[in-house]
Formats: structure tokens, C-alpha cells, sequence
């Protein structure tokens, strides 16, 4: 289903009355079955993926929960510590094993569906003679379930929780369904957690004035958002990616700052429209930005953007990597080595390596992503290495880190690195994110002084008509993030959102779009 369309619009507007209108009891219900009939409108095949994806997840989470019971009850039947930790132990190995057995069901359908291909092509040189046309035919055929990434992560955090005993296994199945189906947060995230969402979701609610009015205010600015500035940027910005050597140099260094506020936008816009909708229904999203283009380095960027996504990646891969045996063994080596500094830092750079290589698959699957990954995971280190000549120098330098200038060249500078970074991410192989940089520093910079209009026409929108509406929403988001950095609140009476939402209204109804493509053509849906 469109999410930009009229039929989302009437979608959700039915799902806002009929909740309001039935009893409490069975809101939850009203809502598993709008959010199955949205999955369902990408296909059902996919429903079924999704499905088998949630039946392991729930009886692995019930099985778990069960032999936390057990082995509960062994340890405290066990007189002497030595016993009850042998108890722990052999259920902690049984429990791995069985984790291992979903995963191997859940992961695999994830790889298959998503990763067959990159698997192919890096392997073919390798392969029989036609084996990899062959396979290539029957792949072309496979279908990539709707939100795959997001729901197979979801499940799987979600029966690492039961095991550690953070809250107990869900015994109704629907409502298990619901958690894992949700249609705002099933495309694109957040990575919700069962423990928080839950406290919403299952409750009833009633209908609230004020609660409807911040919570649509929100759905608005994130279609300004979406049809705006991301729709409006995305024409031309494609077309120049698509054939970069065809374009000025000066061109392709705001196009790619282009396509970082077009991602941005779009996939913000994403989520204020799905938290103003649940805000609505008094359900409450986890937030998955925070102001990402206020950022200080690569590091503090990525606790800022996708959120969820990286809180998802600490607790069940970073955390555990950089306690386990073997990384625990490299910081001792490493303190005995190096001292202790690098016996702290190394096991979180042995975990780092999962977790940037995980989240450039994660993003894509391709060499490319892979790469990009690991070129964050670079930059990060570097620079914690690097801390004490940073302080040093600055001592020398006399630099204050508290004054506002320095705060602007280092969010510069950090826009200007994920920005560069960004190359590797929309380039369909390492050779073309080469070339584009090599392009984008050869010629042509003198048009920036000469005409900088010209340039971000040309880069950004094709038309100076559409340009000025890019201009004015990402000034417009540039003030909100910068109000929202402030750190102030502000309380707007209900007559002035009225018309802000009415301007804004106009405003998409005389500049905005429809996206074409599947699921609003949202650019963080292909994950």
C-alpha cells in the first residue's frame, strides 16, 4: 500500500474511527487485523514468510522461558554452589543450542531471500560453467518479503530478551502476531522493543483532543517532509547517479550532499508519519532520530541516526562480542602488550568489526554496503585512537570545546565525512564509487563562485520551481532539529497549530507528489 496515497490516508482514517468506536478489549485486535491486511497488500507469499518467521520466535521464546523455569528449579535443588552453577551452565548451553537451531530457520530465510544474489556473484568466477545463469534465472523469480530485516531482527531480540529473563514470553499468540506485524514500524522500523511496546499496544485506550492534535501535526510535517523535499529531490538526483561522468564535478559534490538530505528526509518523514499516526492512537513508537546533522563525529552520528537500529546492535552484538572469551583474551594480551588503554579499547574493536560489517549487510546486499561499513568502523576507530593527540593538540591550540565555533566545524566537518562515505552507499560497485569521487574533485568548482543557483538547480532539482520548495522544507527541518537541539520546549496554542497545519496542507496539496512505487517508493523500505 502507497503510504503517500489517498488509500493509506483512508486506510488509516477508518482504523482511527473503528478504534475509537469499539471497546477497549479488542482494540488490539482491530489493529492485528488492519496491520495483516496491510502486509497482505505486498503479496501473500510474503505473509507467509513472515509468519514462519513468528511461530519460531514464539515457541522458541515459550521454550525458553520454560527451561529458565527448570533450571531454576534443578539449581535450587543443588546443595553446594558448585552444583547450582553446573545447572546454569548446561541449561545456558541447551538454550544456546536451541537459539542456534531458530536462528538457523529465521537467519536463513533472511540470507536466502536477500543475499542469494550477492552470494552468486561473488562466487560465480568459482562456479560451473552455466551453474550461475541458472541460478541467477530462479532468483530473479525469489521474492524479498516486505520488511524482512526489520521483523527477523525484531524476533530475534525479542527471544534473546526471554532467555536473559528481561521479562517474561508472551502466551497469546495474536498478540505476539500483532507485536511482530504492526504495520508502522514492520517497513522501516523502529526496532521496537516487546517490553516497551507492549505497554501500549495491548491497553486500551480513549480518545484524546490533544493527543489528536500533536499527534496529526506530526503526520503532516512528515509528509512536508517525505513529498517536499525527498520526492522533490529525487528525480534528478537519481538520474545524475545513474550516470555520474555525464555531470560537472562541482554537480556530483551537491548531489551526493543532496541525496544526505533527500535520504534524510525521506526516511524521517517515514517516521514522524508512522509516530504521529500511533501518537494518535495512543500507542507510543520508540524515537529512531535525534537530530543526526548536529552531530560532533561519525561515532555521536550514529547515535543519532537509526537509533533503534544501533541500540539493536549493542545489546546483542557489540556487548556480547566484546565480552566473550575470545575478545576478553585479546584485552588481556593487549594490556600486557600495549597497556592498559589498548587492553580496554581492543575487545570493542573486535566487536566493532561485527557490528559494521553486519550493518553494512544489513543496508544492502552488496560489496559496496559491506565496504561502507567498514570505512565507518575505520573513521571510529581512528579517532579513538586518536583522542589523546586530539586533546593535545587542542590544549596547544588553545581551542575551547564548549564554544560555538569549534561546535560548527565539527558538525561540518562530520556532514562532510558521512557525506563522502555516502558514495560507497549509492554506488552500484567499488569501481563507480572511485570514479565518482575522482570526478567529483577533477573540474568545474569555479561554477560554485559563478553561479552557485545554477548548481544546486542543476544538482538538486532540474527546476528552480522545485528548487525553492527544497530550500524552504530543508530550512524548514533545519530549524525544527535546531529548535529540538536547543533543548527548549515549546507549548504552540491549538489556534496557531491549526494554521500551521493549514499552510502546510496547502502547501502539499500545491507542490506535493504521489510516490509510485511500492510502499510510497520510501527509500529505507528496501531493507
Amino acid at each position: 500500500m502507497n503510504i503517500t496515497s489517498m488509500q493509506f490516508v483512508v486506510f488509516c482514517t477508518l482504523l482511527t474511527i473503528l478504534y475509537y468506536v469499539l471497546p477497549g478489549s479488542i482494540q488490539w485486535i482491530l489493529l492485528l487485523v488492519f496491520s495483516l491486511f496491510f502486509y497482505t497488500r505486498a503479496g501473500y507469499p510474503a505473509l507467509a514468510f513472515l509468519l514462519v518467521t513468528a511461530v519460531a520466535a514464539f515457541g522458541t521464546a515459550l521454550w525458553m522461558e520454560r527451561e529458565n523455569e527448570r533450571a531454576r528449579a534443578l539449581a535450587a535443588a543443588c546443595g553446594d554452589r558448585a552444583g547450582k552453577a553446573a545447572c546454569r551452565e548446561a541449561s545456558r548451553k541447551k538454550k544456546k543450542r536451541v537459539f542456534i537451531l531458530m536462528c538457523i530457520l529465521t537467519f536463513g530465510i533472511w540470507i536466502v531471500t536477500k543475499y542469494s544474489g550477492m552470494l552468486l556473484d561473488t562466487f560465480a568466477p568459482i562456479l560451473p560453467a552455466g551453474t550461475a545463469g541458472t541460478a541467477r534465472t530462479f532468483l530473479d523469480r525469489m521474492i524479498v518479503p516486505l520488511g524482512i530485516s526489520f521483523y527477523t531482527f525484531t524476533c530475534a531480540g525479542y527471544v534473546i530478551d526471554v532467555s536473559r529473563k528481561k521479562y517474561m514470553a508472551e502466551k497469546n499468540p495474536l498478540k505476539f502476531l500483532l507485536y511482530v506485524s504492526f504495520f508502522p514500524h514492520i517497513i522501516q522500523g523502529p526496532f521496537s522493543r516487546f517490553d516497551r511496546l507492549g505497554k501500549t499496544l495491548f491497553v486500551p485506550h480513549r480518545f484524546d483532543w490533544e493527543r489528536m492534535s500533536q499527534g496529526l501535526g506530526r503526520v503532516v510535517y512528515g509528509y512536508c517532509q517525505k513529498l517536499l523535499v525527498a520526492d522533490k529531490l529525487a528525480p534528478t538526483i537519481s538520474t545524475i547517479l545513474a550516470n555520474p561522468s555525464a555531470t560537472p564535478g562541482v554537480y556530483l559534490f551537491f548531489t551526493i550532499l543532496g541525496y544526505g538530505i533527500q535520504l534524510y528526509a525521506d526516511f524521517a518523514g517515514y517516521m514522524n508519519i508512522m509516530c504521529g499516526l500511533c501518537q494518535v492512537l495512543g500507542i507510543e513508537l520508540e524515537e529512531n532520530f535525534r537530530q543526526p546533522y548536529f552531530a560532533v563525529s561519525i561515532q555521536n552520528y550514529w547515535k543519532r541516526w537509526h537509533i533503534t537500529l544501533g541500540n539493536w546492535y549493542s545489546d546483542y552484538v557489540f556487548y556480547p562480542a566484546s565480552m566473550g572469551k575470545t575478545a576478553q583474551k585479546i584485552g588481556r594480551m593487549a594490556r600486557e602488550r600495549f597497556g592498559a588503554r589498548m587492553g580496554k579499547l581492543l575487545p570493542s574493536y573486535f566487536a566493532m568489526v561485527f557490528v559494521w560489517t553486519l550493518t553494512g549487510l544489513w543496508h544492502g546486499a552488496s560489496w559496496t554496503f559491506v565496504v561502507w561499513g567498514w570505512l565507518n568502523f575505520a573513521i571510529i576507530v581512528f579517532s579513538m585512537q586518536a583522542s589523546p593527540a586530539y586533546d593535545w593538540l587542542k590544549a596547544k591550540l588553545h581551542i575551547n570545546d564548549k564554544r560555538i565555533f569549534w561546535r560548527i566545524f565539527q558538525v561540518i566537518r562530520t556532514v562532510l565525512l558521512v557525506s563522502l562515505l555516502r558514495i560507497f552507499y549509492c554506488s552500484p560497485t567499488l569501481g563507480a564509487a572511485i570514479d565518482y569521487i575522482r570526478m567529483m574533485f577533477s573540474s568545474n568548482w569555479r561554477l560554485l563562485f559563478t553561479s552557485p543557483v545554477g548548481v544546486l538547480t542543476t544538482a538538486w532539482a532540474g527546476t528552480s520551481v522545485a528548487l525553492k520548495y527544497i530550500l524552504a522544507g530543508t530550512l524548514a527541518i533545519f530549524i525544527v532539529d535546531l529548535v529540538k537541539e536547543s533543548g527548549k520546549q515549546f507549548r504552540i496554542p491549538m489556534p496557531v497549530r491549526m494554521v500551521v497545519w493549514g499552510v502546510l496542507l496547502c502547501l502539499l496539496m500545491v507542490g506535493g507528489g504521489h510516490g509510485d512505487a511500492a510502499i510510497g517508493g520510501f527509500m529505507y523500505a528496501q531493507f
